[in-house]
């Protein structure tokens, strides 16, 4: 096969995620469940649900490579209709201190779940370590019970710790990992990602995963209000409307996922980090997702985008 011609495996997954960002969604904010669930997400017309969170794109990214309108957690909070019916259910989303985002967290607690197929990607930049046993337990403790619960690395935004230019550079294989994954779901398989633990590893889990949440935004954020200029960007990609425009300002406070949305997506870099970044400069936005599409998953405002 001609090389120049050839189109490799990870380029037909880019094209696979430009077209799916190509297919604009027809609805601002999120429709009713009735309709949502009448979308078949799956060949042989079954139907699948993929529910997701997403800060900076990457979760939203692997949802449309599994269903063409994944449903985004916040805007299916904010909606209210939580029981949800399907052939196949699934979650995405990032791994947060090797937990779940709090709003996931939540979100499972409220809703009720009916497919005798359900699966898990949780994405991760660094090291997961047992996150997917950890969210199985979970899932297992609020009456969900997960067939499949596999990790995905992909680039890490967390900025106290990685600097966004080098994350960019590294190849972490994500369109071969990824297609692995979908056809693990697409032939059923029954999994669980297993990590070995050893005493002094398990301890410090155990405390990260007890004592991650709650944050407070007004301790973790600042503003730079000679930079700002109330765009508004801070409060659509929140998921808890922390923001807040005040007198040609963005006022900050409030349960905070630490998600980093806000910080990332700030076109102005007024918003940064009270404990410090590794590179106050690099930002960084999954490249087959847009700014409108994390508005779109996360703002609580009613607007149209």
């Amino acid at each position: 096969m001609d090389k120049e011609n050839a189109m490799s495996r990870r380029d037909a997954l880019k094209t696979m995620g430009a077209a799916a960002l190509s297919a604009a969604w027809a609805w601002t904010g999120l429709a009713s469940a009735t309709s949502l669930m009448t979308f078949d997400g799956c060949s042989g017309g079954k139907k699948r649900i993929v529910f997701y969170f997403t800060a900076t794109g990457n979760s939203l990214y692997v949802a449309r490579s599994l269903t063409e309108m994944p449903i985004s957690i916040p805007q299916a909070m904010k909606d209210g209709n939580l029981d949800f019916k399907a052939d196949e259910i699934g979650f995405v989303f990032p791994d947060y201190a090797a937990t779940a985002p709090l709003i996931v967290r939540e979100f499972v607690e409220k809703a009720k779940f009916n497919a005798p197929y359900i699966f898990s990607v949780i994405t991760f930049g660094n090291f997961a370590a047992n996150v997917a046993e950890w969210w199985d337990d979970f899932c297992k403790s609020e009456g969900v019970n997960n067939n499949y619960v596999n990790i995905l690395m992909m680039v890490d935004n967390y900025l106290p710790v990685f600097d966004m230019n080098e994350q960019i550079k590294i190849d972490k294989n994500i369109p071969e990992n990824l297609s692995k994954i979908i056809a693990d779901i697409d032939n059923h398989q029954n999994f669980v990602s297993h990590f070995d633990v050893d005493d002094n590893l398990k301890g410090m889990l155990s405390h990260l995963q007890a004592d991650h949440f709650p944050m407070e935004a007004e301790r973790l954020l600042k503003l730079d209000e000679s930079l700002c200029i109330a765009c508004a960007t801070c409060e659509d990609v929140c998921p808890h409307r922390n923001f807040r425009m005040k007198d040609g300002k963005a006022n900050v406070g409030g349960s905070c996922e630490y998600c980093l949305a806000c910080v990332h997506a700030c076109p102005q870099k007024a918003l940064t980090l009270v404990r410090g970044e590794r590179n106050p400069k690099a930002r960084f936005r999954n490249e087959n997702i847009s700014l409108i599409d994390i508005k779109k998953s996360n703002s609580m405002r009613n607007v149209k985008f």
